[in-house]
């Protein structure tokens, strides 16, 4: 069964009408040993998961459901630099999602999750990971004659999916890299405010690194950041030219730049810096910063991995040193 919501309007396929549901159910996480716990769930890869419904016993019919944000399309709230009136607010943009049932856990009050099982297929974007980013899951079910659901689709607001929504992000490790990797899966949103990045609904190239930052240290909600700014606010540790996705001078991994390092560009000599990136790994382990080496980033589309010969990073560079 499947619900799409379009500009925040969420339209079912499938039962009986939201309006008589009540909001009642929610999904609780246990991670490894640990004791299961409400709210979203930060898992490392490979990591034991189960999951099951609260808020109500004796319950029938239970159906769990994955929310799926469309990663394909780039979003924005704010013109991008190359459209007319740049960088102009343009007001929330409307995300579109679609909403599939998990046919294998029908009926179940409690599931042990496989993330690359039951999240594999669930999108044909090319952003989409089935194992590793963020995943977001709604339940509903009958109780008494009552029919019950946990929050979702329908409490879809102007800035899109609610972060009461259940929330599964699954992070390669625990290193400022692998909160980043958590974002996987969040549609690129040119633009986005801090509410939108640090609660994984929306992210452009600056949120994303600022509101990985902040979750790997547990920090709060973090002020509103651009690609200047971030150069202005993080240790800046070498500076060189980039053409033709190489620098133009050498530059040694484990040195001069580590892995987590951002990386952010300017593309008009005495302009603003207008993009930024992490430099992930040194792909073919030769010790130099090149061509073939893999960063992560967002703008304009969801945060993904690439080289650096294919992120849009000609021009003058900072690398820049997140803080400890």
């Amino acid at each position: 069964m499947k619900t799409w919501a379009l500009w925040g309007i969420a339209f079912q396929l499938w039962g009986a009408a939201s309006q008589a549901q009540e909001v009642s159910l929610t999904i609780e996480a246990q991670v490894g040993d640990a004791g299961f716990r409400r709210g979203a769930a930060v898992v490392i890869q490979a990591t034991p998961v189960r999951l099951r419904v609260a808020g109500a016993s004796g319950l029938e019919e239970v159906r769990w459901f994955q929310i799926v944000p469309e990663t394909a399309r780039s979003y924005k709230n704010a013109n991008h630099p190359w459209e007319r009136e740049p960088y102009k607010w343009v007001g929330f943009g409307r995300i579109d999602y679609h909403q599939d049932e998990i046919v294998s856990w029908r009926g179940k009050t409690e599931v042990d999750l496989k993330p690359e099982e039951i999240f594999q297929g669930a999108s044909h974007s090319p952003f989409y990971h089935a194992d590793l980013g963020s995943f977001w899951l709604s339940v509903q079910a009958v109780a008494g004659g009552r029919k019950l659901r946990s929050v979702g689709l329908e409490e879809n607001g102007d800035r899109n999916l609610s972060p009461a929504v259940f929330r599964l992000s699954i992070q390669q490790d625990a290193s400022y890299l692998g909160f980043l990797t958590g974002f996987f899966n969040v549609p690129g949103l040119f633009g986005s405010v801090p509410s939108q990045s640090f609660h994984y609904i929306g992210v452009d190239c600056a949120d994303v690194l600022v509101a990985a930052h902040r979750r790997w240290k547990g920090l709060e909600e973090p002020e509103d950041f651009n690609v200047s700014m971030l150069v202005k606010a993080w240790n800046k540790v070498a500076e060189f030219p980039v053409a033709g996705g190489a620098p133009k001078s050498l530059v040694h991994w484990g040195t001069q730049v580590l892995p987590g390092d951002a990386i952010a560009v300017c593309y008009t000599p005495g302009k603003a810096f207008q993009h930024i990136g992490a430099l992930s790994r040194d792909v073919n382990r030769n010790g130099r910063l090149d061509s073939a080496d893999e960063i992560i980033h967002a703008g304009p589309q969801a945060l993904h991995r690439t080289h650096l010969r294919e992120g849009g990073f000609d021009g003058d560079v900072v690398i820049l040193r997140p803080p400890p």
